[in-house]
């Protein structure tokens, strides 16, 4: 019986202060990662809270959009004006461009055996 094939205390203490050692940089990576995406509490740079839309030549800005002065008209993509009818054959065709190629993943798993 070969007792040279098992760890001795002394490498199992090093063993244990490397895995300390690497948690220890996981904390740190995991702190540093998260501080990337925190609000800082002040800015180095003045920031105006009024900006112009006409920097130079100083005219108003155009009036808020409200409900009321809104127009009857809005901007509206093709698929917008289609109707329901007309969009199924496009919504077919994304469902079969999605599903066919796991269908042939399949035919060709089986078709492997």
């Amino acid at each position: 019986f070969d007792l040279s094939y098992f760890p001795t205390r002394n490498h199992i203490l090093k063993y244990q202060y490397d895995a300390y050692f690497f948690d220890f940089v996981d904390c740190l990576v995991l702190v540093a990662s998260s501080l990337a995406f925190t609000a800082s509490s002040g800015s180095r740079f003045a920031v105006s809270r009024k900006t112009s839309l006409n920097g130079f030549m100083g005219d108003p800005e155009r009036p808020k959009l409200t409900r009321d002065s809104e127009p009857e008209e809005f901007f509206a993509t093709d698929m917008d004006k289609m109707s329901d009818e007309e969009k199924i054959p496009i919504a077919l065709a994304g469902l079969a461009f999605v599903s066919l190629p796991f269908i042939a993943g399949l035919i060709a798993l089986y078709a492997a055996k």
